[in-house]
């Protein structure tokens, strides 16, 4: 949807990040609306693991853009490429700053809908090496009642692998528990070196997230401290109801896994999907492979 430049205040010499909508989408109606939603999602939230936008406007050559804070580090995603695994305390520490941000987000009315590894910066604050700030709300949602909704029912927006069961199948009403679900699809990763669910097409992600029970994560990385494995089953329930209530519920638990686990009912995993779902996926998956494009 933009480019983001480094760029220098012209007074002071400060760096920032300019955000510029491509011109060839200057005239798309929906993609303006959503790059301001942006703008104004982090502006209402105001949390220091979000990144900060200073100012929006338009210039007067016509080009819609933000200015953001300039940020040093890696991502996430750039993370993971190069060590694939972290151990669970490091893990649980960047989850839980991303589930501080979030609750922030959640508390202000906002779902981010499209979590993962490369919308999480990793920075070096106060000698944190993996200071976490939150990146990208060009997807977020307002759903307290008073922002229009830019989403038609039956459009899939976000990334397959990290996107809940309800908002594969474009659900009406997605809340914030989908984000509960994408954490959980995180921390899965960054403790097994895997998303629970893959495949070949985007149709084939989709159908597991909605059909397949996710994997065992102990049985992918049996240093997983069994209370951390119950966190993360709880987030990837398929059913919203099944998951963490609240965002700042499961931010708890990640500060605090082994009380988590003295106070919660278990969640079973599973070993491998049914006979019937993987079925369904073969089935659901040639029949869109056959589908005229």
């Amino acid at each position: 949807m933009g480019a983001v430049y480094l760029a220098e205040h012209p007074v002071i010499g400060k760096k920032v990040a300019l955000k510029v909508i491509h011109r060839e989408l200057a005239g798309n109606k929906e993609v303006i609306s959503r790059f301001y939603q942006e703008a104004r999602a982090v502006t209402k939230i105001g949390n220091e693991h979000i990144v900060e936008i200073h100012d929006f406007g338009q210039s007067p050559e016509g080009d819609h853009f933000f200015i953001m804070e300039y940020l040093e580090g890696q991502t996430l995603a750039q993370l993971l490429a190069r060590e694939r695994v972290l151990d669970t305390g490091r893990a649980l520490h960047i989850a839980a700053q991303v589930g501080d941000a979030l609750c922030a987000a959640h508390q202000a009315g906002i779902i981010h809908r499209d979590l993962k590894p490369d919308n999480v910066m990793l920075c070096t604050r106060l000698g944190d090496p993996t200071f976490v700030k939150l990146l990208d709300f060009g997807l977020a949602k307002m759903y307290d009642g008073g922002a229009r909704n830019l989403t038609a029912q039956g459009v899939v927006l976000g990334t397959p692998q990290y996107m809940s069961p309800e908002a594969c199948e474009s659900k009406k009403n997605i809340d914030h528990r989908t984000d509960i679900y994408a954490l959980g699809v995180l921390l899965f990763q960054m403790l097994t070196g895997q998303v629970p669910f893959d495949g070949q097409t985007m149709g084939e992600v989709l159908i597991k997230q909605v059909m397949h029970a996710p994997p065992a994560p102990r049985a992918l990385n049996p240093h997983i401290p069994p209370s951390v494995e119950q966190i993360i089953l709880r987030c990837l329930a398929k059913s919203p109801d099944a998951r963490f209530p609240t965002m700042l519920a499961l931010r708890e638990a990640l500060l605090d896994p082994d009380r988590y686990l003295a106070t919660s009912p278990p969640m079973m995993p599973a070993a491998m999907p049914s006979a019937h779902a993987q079925a369904v996926t073969m089935y659901a998956t040639a029949a869109m492979q056959a589908a005229p494009a």
